[in-house]
């Protein structure tokens, strides 16, 4: 039986290959391909992750080594910077503490953002009491999911998805995402999404951080997200209200919106939030890994694509051995 650590793992490497093939596609160019949207059934190979899952990897993995959480994350994320630009573990500059680099699939350079590449080149990591730049791109959040698996207090789970957004992106709406995302991915361990838990995270994220800039502007769109998921309007429309996926809050009220309104049909959750104008890749990771957490067998899963997807069974693999770490 597949545990919910591994399908949040899976549901957000589902999510981010589907959506990478058309991440910088507008959604009038993806219908021109494919009338009724981009789905499980009309993907085109190879099934390739992005940098989106390839991060959310060596989060899992660093989370594996020891409780020294933050550390280990900028140390896994060092290891990741040289599988952009190195050719195989052989030819890395310094001695890597992750066990990924074992796996040659990798090194492979797919549209890493640009902060992280940049501020992790610098060999110095950012926190929320020196923040290292201005950015709220999703490459911070992207990279989180994992952290809401480990077996830890919430307020521990939310201080630390924070500061690890703040290691690579120094905006409050980043840090803020970030908390909330490892929050209810910790949450939904346990219970399934709907929207009195989805604005309960918000009070708890709210609450923790109450002094940090822009925190009204995180609860506007969190709110939003949650009474558009309501309404019978067209998600295409809704989408637009809520942006195109490429900053932190954006990324998480789409994935917000897709997980909730299509609850019940989570590959269908999924593939509405790859079929936008924004960052597809990055909206499909998170929903899939939201969706994903809730389950605990493996029937949901499409089982065709599933089998195409690149580093499927290291993907497997990880979110066991987080199932046995954290008794999850």
């Amino acid at each position: 039986m597949t545990n919910k650590p591994t399908n949040c793992l899976l549901g957000g490497a589902l999510g981010d290959s589907l959506g990478y093939p058309v991440e910088f596609s507008s959604y009038r160019e993806i219908q021109q391909n494919n009338p009724s949207g981009i789905t499980f059934i009309n993907f085109s190979e190879p099934v390739l992750i992005s940098d989106d899952t390839q991060m959310s990897l060596f989060t899992a993995s660093a989370l594996l080594i020891s409780d020294n959480y933050l550390t280990n994350l900028w140390d896994c994320y060092q290891d990741w910077l040289e599988t952009q630009w190195k050719t195989d573990k052989q030819s890395m500059s310094h001695k890597p503490v992750s066990k990924l680099v074992d796996f040659q699939e990798l090194f492979n350079s797919r549209e890493p953002g640009r902060t992280c590449l940049m501020t992790l080149a610098q060999q110095k990591p950012g926190s929320l009491q020196h923040p290292i730049n201005n950015s709220k791109g999703c490459g911070g959040i992207m990279r989180v999911a994992p952290i809401g698996l480990i077996d830890e207090d919430e307020n521990i789970i939310a201080q630390l998805g924070a500061e690890s957004s703040a290691l690579t992106h120094g905006h409050p709406l980043s840090s803020l995402s970030s908390a909330y995302l490892a929050v209810l991915i910790h949450r939904l361990l346990t219970s399934n999404i709907s929207p009195q838990l989805v604005l309960d995270t918000l009070n708890f994220i709210k609450s923790k951080f109450s002094t940090m800039d822009y925190l009204s502007d995180f609860t506007e769109i969190i709110k939003l997200a949650t009474n558009l998921s309501q309404t019978t309007d067209n998600d295409f429309i809704n989408f637009q209200r809520l942006g195109k996926g490429w900053v932190a809050e954006e990324t998480l009220a789409i994935a917000l919106y897709c997980s909730l309104k299509y609850q019940k049909d989570p590959c269908c959750a999924i593939e509405i939030s790859v079929n936008h104008d924004g960052d597809s890749d990055s909206t499909g990771s998170i929903t899939g890994q939201i969706v994903g957490v809730q389950q605990s067998n493996s029937l949901w899963l499409p089982a065709s694509y599933l089998n195409k997807l690149e580093l499927r069974d290291v993907i497997i693999s990880l979110g066991k051995k987080l199932s046995q770490k954290f008794n999850t």
